[in-house]
């Protein structure tokens, strides 16, 4: 295997233990941002081995040797990570009444506020930076939303479409059931109703895709936050839920 030549033919063991390493290492810096909460930290870290363990011989064959393995490593964790989060976070974070008296009484398990807080905090500015996209803020977060199918209220589509809502709500219902391809066409017609302007489902899908990396850009300078295309997805789920 490639990545052998690079970890200096270790055992199995220790290649296993360089990669709980490196998986401890990017889940402390989700928990670190609040993404997860401490309680979680080692089923997380269980959840992301047995996931990379599984697809161990794929990811190992998709390494072209352009960069350190452990570069290539950690970034594929990081998906992951950001695959579990999204999966798990309704759960962690819509604790009952009765789990949170539970969880309060038992200090191994309990929320740390500052975690609470800073989840707020950079939910708080990931909606102002929403903001800054200059006249097109409604559309860039109908089309987000859209794109990684996260439900969508009447207003949302409203502030977009104004007098054309009831003929835009036509075009993006059943996202679930539409493909890629099939999500930028409609997303498409939806351009063409609200601007009159007509334009291809590449051309909707190159400009979602320029949005996203100037989110991105903004969310992450100065190395406030780290934030990758999964995450955001993350984001506008949380900012629904919490709505």
């Amino acid at each position: 295997m490639q990545y052998r030549n690079q970890l200096n033919k270790k055992v199995s063991e220790e290649y296993f233990n360089t990669l709980k390493g490196l998986i401890t290492k990017v889940v402390a810096r989700y928990i670190a941002r609040g993404a997860i909460p401490r309680r979680e930290e080692a089923d997380v870290e269980t959840a992301i081995i047995e996931k990379f363990l599984l697809k161990q011989e794929q990811i190992d064959s998709a390494f072209q040797g352009k960069a350190k393995v452990t570069t290539y490593y950690i970034a594929v964790i990081n998906r992951m990570c950001a695959e579990v989060i999204r999966k798990e976070q309704k759960h962690w974070y819509s604790l009952s009444e009765h789990d949170d008296k539970n969880i309060l009484k038992d200090s191994t398990v309990s929320f740390d506020a500052a975690k609470q807080t800073l989840v707020k905090e950079e939910l708080k500015r990931f909606r102002a930076t929403l903001m800054l996209f200059n006249g097109s803020s409604a559309k860039v977060l109908l089309f987000l939303k859209f794109y990684y199918d996260i439900p969508i209220i009447e207003q949302e589509i409203r502030n977009y479409a104004g007098d054309k809502t009831g003929k835009a709500q036509k075009i993006i219902e059943k996202r679930s059931e539409l493909s890629k391809a099939q999500i930028n066409q409609n997303l498409a017609e939806l351009v063409l109703l609200v601007e009159g302007k007509e334009v291809g489902g590449d051309a909707v899908r190159m400009w979602i895709n320029k949005q996203i990396d100037t989110l991105l850009r903004r969310l992450n300078g100065q190395n406030k936050s780290f934030h990758n295309k999964e995450t955001i997805g993350v984001m506008l789920e949380m900012q629904y839920n919490t709505a």
